[in-house]
This record gives C-alpha cells, sequence and structure tokens, in this order.
C-alpha cells in the first residue's frame, strides 16, 4: 500500500514510518518546511511539504494514496485556541482534503490519545465506548477531532487509536524519569494514582494492523496499553530496576507539582512558548484511574502489548546507545 503519514517526524511518528517501511508499504510523509527530520534517516520514503493548518497544502499528499495514517498533533500549547486548530481544525481540513481529492481511499486512521476518553471513574478499564470526559484542553481538543471523522461514515472506512502513555527510544518526556533514576533517585507521588503505559513500537504495530487489516478494525475506536494499571511508584521501580539500580525515594508532594506548574505557565508566557508542565497536565495527573480497557485491540489486531519492564530495558539502552545517558 501507498500510506500517507501525517507527523512523521515526532517521536510516534517516526516509530511508524518504520514500521511501515519494513512491512514493505511505500510510506509518504508530509512535514512542515521546518520540520527536523532526523529521525527519518535511512528510511526509504518519499517526503511531501504540507501543514493540516494550511488546507491548501494538502492536495499534492492526499492524492493517490490508499491510505492515510494521521500522527500530526499539538500536545503542548499556548492557548486553548491552538490546540483546536490543530487537533480539531487540522484534522478537519485533512478529511476533507481527502474526500476533495482522494475518494477512493482506503482507509483514514486517526491516532487520537487517552486523553480524549479521560479517566475511568473506578479502578476498573474504561471501555473505548463509554462517555467521554477528558479533563484537558488538549484531551478535548483530541476528541473534537475524532468527532470530524463522522464525515467518514459510508465513505471511507476509518479507525481510531487512544494510545495510553507511551514511552520508549527517542522519548524526551520519560527521559526526564530515567535520567532522575539514572542519577540515583526514584521518584514517587503522594498518593496512588494508577496509570497505564504502552511501548511505542506496539503503538506503530497496531497503526499498521488498523491501515493494513481485513477490515475487523473497520470504524471502530480502540485503546491501547499494557494491561496491567501502574502507581507512579511502580513506574519508578520498574524503571530503576532496567537500570540495575534500586533509587532513593524521592517523595514527590501533590504541593511541588502545583507550585512547578505555575511557575513554569508564567515563565512560558513570558517567552511566549507552551509550558512543559502546566496546570491542565496536573490536572489530568491527579486523577486517581487512568484505566482503559485494551483487550479489544489485542483480540482484533492481535497485538502482544509490551511489558514495561521489557520496554524499559529497550529505552534505557538506547538512551546509553545515543549517549542520553
Amino acid at each position: 500500500m501507498k500510506i500517507l503519514l501525517t507527523g512523521a517526524n515526532g517521536f510516534v511518528g517516526s516509530h511508524i514510518a518504520e514500521t511501515l517501511s519494513k512491512a514493505g508499504h511505500s510510506v509518504v510523509t508530509m512535514v512542515r518546511a521546518s520540520s527536523n527530520c532526523r529521525w527519518l534517516e535511512g528510511l526509504e520514503l518519499s517526503v511531501k511539504t504540507g501543514d493540516i493548518c494550511r488546507p491548501e497544502s494538502l492536495k499534492d499528499a492526499v492524492t493517490g494514496v490508499d491510505a492515510i495514517i494521521h500522527c500530526a498533533g499539538l500536545v503542548r500549547a499556548i492557548d486553548e485556541e491552538s490546540y483546536y486548530r490543530v487537533n480539531r481544525d487540522g484534522t478537519a481540513a485533512l478529511i476533507q482534503a481527502a474526500l476533495y481529492h482522494n475518494p477512493s481511499l482506503q482507509k483514514f486512521v486517526y491516532i487520537s490519545s487517552q486523553a480524549a476518553m479521560g479517566p475511568s471513574p473506578a479502578f476498573r478499564p474504561k471501555a473505548a465506548g463509554e462517555l467521554e470526559n477528558p479533563v484537558s484542553d488538549y484531551g478535548k481538543s483530541k476528541l473534537a477531532g475524532e468527532k470530524e471523522l463522522d464525515r467518514l461514515h459510508g465513505k471511507i472506512p476509518y479507525t481510531i487509536l487512544r494510545p495510553a502513555s507511551v514511552y520508549g527510544p527517542r522519548d524526551k518526556d520519560i527521559f526526564i524519569f530515567f535520567n532522575l533514576v539514572h542519577r540515583g533517585f526514584r521518584p514517587r507521588t503522594q498518593r496512588r494514582r494508577y496509570i497505564q503505559m504502552l511501548f511505542v513500537k506496539d503503538l506503530a504495530r497496531a497503526a499498521l494492523a488498523a491501515v493494513s487489516g481485513n477490515g475487523h478494525t473497520d470504524n471502530k475506536t480502540y485503546f491501547l496499553a499494557e494491561e496491567t494499571p501502574y502507581t507512579f511508584d511502580d513506574v519508578g521501580r520498574t524503571i530503576a530496576a532496567s537500570l540495575n539500580k534500586t533509587g532513593i525515594p524521592l517523595p514527590l508532594p501533590d504541593v511541588i507539582f502545583h507550585g512547578a506548574s505555575f511557575i513554569a505557565e508564567n515563565l512560558a508566557r513570558l517567552m511566549n512558548k507552551p509550558a512543559v508542565l502546566n496546570r491542565q497536565k496536573i490536572a489530568e495527573m491527579m486523577q486517581p484511574y487512568w484505566i482503559g480497557d485494551a483487550r479489544p485491540a489485542q483480540e482484533d489486531m492481535g497485538i502482544h502489548f509490551t511489558k514495561l519492564e521489557f520496554g524499559a530495558k529497550i529505552t534505557y539502552s538506547w538512551y546509553r546507545r545515543n549517549k542520553w545517558l
């Protein structure tokens, strides 16, 4: 298949591009002119210049492809409007371009987020079909992006993937966690809060299965994660074990997170940049149960999710090999 992949230069997108290429597909990537494409070096693919926020730039990219995997999105933003401009309106523009310029498209896969479905109300897996309750502008904008796919009903088959917290080689976010453990500290939070993790290679395999399957995934929404829910302390211990370290427990009370987000937001505002840590991100972190039901993905796609203990070792080896640690 000839597959258009948006957001291919990012952490997740680059792994999807690699997986598609290794599976023998012809990969067309759409990136902005200013994008850093270092993670795509060495891959056999075609590069198109385009921007989902500029509808007039999409025709060349969507024309002639068999399928689209839409991975581009905005995770951090200066304001609410920016999230919606990219995650909702950009998705709408890509869908409109596909319908107009490539109505024979075979499949559209949207990489959404667990943030779009929101946390579980109790210590139980939340099904993809349950009522969504996103708690951040990011999550709400990704859910709005999902709703745009309703326009594809009866025209182009689609699949929505909602990954949990994604980690793996090339990830800058969880690297902070690895770096602390590498230096002998093991972060732990004040309260027991549960999350699920997803190794980035599993997300890439799910995208491949969704785009090239035999129709089992058509017009369905899937949550993706390793089945085991972890507390933040569990994550710290598992990462420490992958580094063959014990780690000195580093208690992080809630007030630390709230204070750090307040400072980060104000500094970012002065520099007119999105904050790495903000109060909405903290609001997500404070939820007690980020637990979803990934069994449908296992059954329909044949995905066997990587345990954190193994994924952490692979990630740590990559950080060491690439001299991040």
